[in-house]
């Protein structure tokens, strides 16, 4: 390993009161690179050691939804960007918005190597903005391609899906295929289940209360699975819909628990569960479920075009259309009565956890940084 490298992490946001799994990615990456590296964050948000702190805003007609996910983006001063970038050795721009386009203007203009990483897909902004437009969704891949990756050095994306939707789009860009990884921390544990779930079969989904999220359709699938009176399902997350989906889980006999748990009280969570269920059909990579995977727990996964988190399914019984309610209840309703199968998944996707850990996927990154930075000497 070469001299201390001085890395720019670009991010609207990077607060910890975030649940966005990109924020968190890029908090992880960031708390590790710096044991070795020097990063400076250029954020909004409250200001700490090592960080440029850039004033927020709220885009019009979005900006409700914008404040309950605690989503702002970031105002990219020219002044406090331009010090923040000049000296660096890498810029690593992690969100494809404005303050990334400024900051990769600068980073070209002095000459440094771009790093981008593919977290969000145009068809997450649709959804969240109420936009059904296949029109929306090209331009914006459009802008992305002319203004973010296609002026990237390297272009990190978390799956072989996630590259694929790039290039289908455009990428011209060298890119490569790492994932977000699994925190050691995340791992079996003996949990002592609480009392009131003794008796029941906990489902567990991990997400934001969003619409591509879709837990409603899991609320429903409980509804209608013949095992109803003793599944407790377990919603952890924060977002616009939280009300929405409380109201919608007052009809079961177990309504649904609402939570927002820290890091290792998830462990708990995940050990303590007997089913994850991922409903999602918009995905790059899925940290939750990988999360799940690392602590023996098995994923039933919605299967879609635009979703990368079937690539972790062992076979088809673990994936349901993400379109048919029917399937899943049916999906749902077998693991329940098949036990000693579901003892052997949970070892199973053990195993395939091990591929993904975070060690790994920060050695390819801290690769991806000394490789460019050896090529710009």
């Amino acid at each position: 390993m070469g001299e201390p490298l001085h890395i720019a992490m670009i991010i609207d946001v990077f607060d910890g009161d975030s649940k966005n799994g990109a924020v968190i990615s890029t908090q992880r990456i960031t708390e590790s690179l710096r044991k070795m590296h020097r990063v400076t964050v250029v954020a909004t948000g409250t200001p700490e050691p090592g960080k440029v702190i850039l004033p927020k805003f709220y885009a019009p007609f979005v900006d409700g939804i914008m404040r309950k996910m605690k989503t702002p983006l970031a105002v990219p001063f020219n002044n406090l960007l331009k010090s923040a970038i000049e000296g660096c050795d890498i810029v690593h721009v992690q969100f494809p918005f404005y303050l990334g386009v400024r900051a990769i203007h600068f980073a070209r203009k002095f000459g440094i190597p771009v790093v981008t990483t593919f977290h969000i897909q145009a068809e997450h902004l649709a959804r969240n903005a109420g936009i059904r437009s296949n029109l929306f969704i090209q331009q914006t891949y459009h802008y992305w391609m002319h203004n973010i990756y296609n002026l990237s050095d390297m272009v990190v994306c978390p799956s072989a899906f996630a590259r694929e939707e790039l290039m289908h789009y455009g990428l011209t860009a060298p890119s490569t295929v790492i994932s977000n990884g699994i925190m050691p921390l995340f791992r079996p544990m003996e949990a002592v289940r609480e009392k009131r779930f003794s008796d029941r079969f906990v489902i567990l989904s991990v997400g934001r209360y969003a619409p591509e999220k879709r837990q409603e359709i899991i609320i429903r699938a409980v509804d209608r699975s013949r095992y109803r009176d003793r599944i407790q399902l377990i919603l952890v997350g924060d977002g616009p819909m939280k009300e929405k989906l409380r109201d919608l889980g007052k009809t079961l006999p177990c309504p649904p628990l609402f939570s927002t748990l820290e890091c290792k009280e998830m462990v708990t969570c995940y050990n303590q569960a007997d089913l994850y269920v991922h409903a999602a059909d918009v995905e790059v990579e899925c940290m939750s479920v990988l999360e799940a995977m690392a602590c023996g727990l098995p994923p039933l996964i919605a299967s879609s075009p635009k979703s990368a988190t079937c690539q972790f399914a062992l076979d088809e019984q673990w994936l349901f259309d993400y379109a048919n309610l029917d399937e899943l209840v049916t999906k749902i309703d077998y693991w329940i009565s098949h036990p000693e199968e579901m003892k052997r998944a949970r070892e199973q996707y053990l195993n395939l956890s091990e591929h993904y850990r975070f060690e790994n996927s920060l050695n390819q990154l801290l690769g991806v940084y000394e490789q460019l930075a050896r090529n710009r000497a």
